[in-house]
């Protein structure tokens, strides 16, 4: 393999991680003016004038994607984990047109390690069977990555999918609230999906792992009482009553059981608490280790009332950063 991989082609970028991605590999020195994005036909999102965009059917034909894939040392896959004879067909299309490295669209919990018995594993029994047919292709030129990073901190608090409600001041905590998860940002998870590309020998071909901070409930909790100077209305639940409502939701076609059903295995903790006995690669990638939960959730908070009220309307002291969210629709 190349040891070098400088062309790099970004499928869904637009997201909610897509910015992200899009934004730390056009950033990067490494990559610049290198990036391009593969998009449906259909697609009515813009870019910056100076990422190339190749538009496709929306069906992903095997030819268009060759064709677009070509000169590519790299693709970003993100395209939804349900589409999995799409993502079959991208990978064939990577090998064709002579792809070093494709990072799969994984971005989430612990996949690798997940049973067939647990409740996450028929959401993402489409990831399983995605990186098994790379893992099969392995020795046609094509090396792959999976990045593993738990839930997505500030997209999770701030729709609440991560069991706090900003609007509300209303905390729903799962047993007792003190079992350790892995968070991510989206911009850390933007930073890591480029590093990854930047050290190709070190990232072929595995799953890595990174995460912000590994925090539990009851001090998330705190953070938003001292960052809101407010006391939280709670509420209580279990990780087993989650994982059974989200279950439920997801057998009658109801597919906002997913949170429900992520949140009661992760708050669980057991193997979804990847980052208990091992170690992470957030040092390989030139990553922070342990960001800091106070002034992240500060900085949350703030952009939060910022949106609803307008930056003129609150009194912001110049000492707190403004949480910086990539601005490419």
């Amino acid at each position: 393999m190349a040891s070098i991989l400088k062309n790099i082609i970004v499928i869904g970028a637009s997201g909610n991680l897509g910015p992200s991605i899009l934004s730390a590999l056009d950033s990067n020195p490494r990559f610049a003016g290198d990036i391009e994005v593969l998009s449906r036909s259909s697609s009515k999102t813009t870019f910056p004038p100076h990422i190339k965009i190749h538009r496709v059917s929306d069906s992903y034909p095997f030819d268009e994607l060759v064709a677009a894939f070509k000169d590519q040392d790299a693709i970003v896959d993100m395209a939804p984990i349900t589409e999995v004879a799409t993502h079959k067909t991208i990978i064939d299309a990577a090998i064709q047109a002579g792809v070093k490295r494709i990072v799969l669209s994984e971005f989430g919990t612990n996949v690798p390690e997940l049973q067939t018995t647990e409740p996450l594993a028929e959401i993402y029994r489409g990831k399983v069977e995605i990186r098994k047919y790379m893992e099969s292709k392995e020795g046609h030129g094509l090396t792959w990555t999976g990045l593993v990073v738990g839930a997505f901190f500030d997209w999770g608090l701030e729709d609440g999918f991560i069991g706090f409600d900003l609007k509300s001041k209303t905390a729903t905590i799962s047993d007792a609230g003190t079992t350790p998860t892995n968070f991510t940002l989206l911009a850390t998870t933007g930073l890591a999906t480029a590093a990854i590309l930047d050290k190709p020998a070190e990232t072929a071909n595995r799953y890595v792992f990174i995460n912000s901070f590994r925090t539990t409930q009851n001090e998330i909790l705190s953070a938003l009482q001292t960052v809101t100077h407010q006391k939280w209305n709670v509420k209580h639940t279990t990780c087993e009553e989650e994982s059974k409502t989200g279950r439920e939701k997801m057998e009658k076609g109801d597919w906002s059981g997913v949170g429900h059903a992520i949140m009661g295995a992760s708050y669980g903790g057991g193997r979804y608490d990847f980052a208990r006995g091992r170690e992470l690669d957030n040092e390989l990638l030139g990553l922070p280790v342990d960001e800091d939960l106070e002034t992240t959730v500060e900085r949350i908070v703030r952009g939060e009332q910022e949106k609803e009220v307008g930056p003129d309307a609150m009194m912001i002291t110049e000492a707190l950063p403004v949480l910086q969210r990539p601005n490419l629709e």
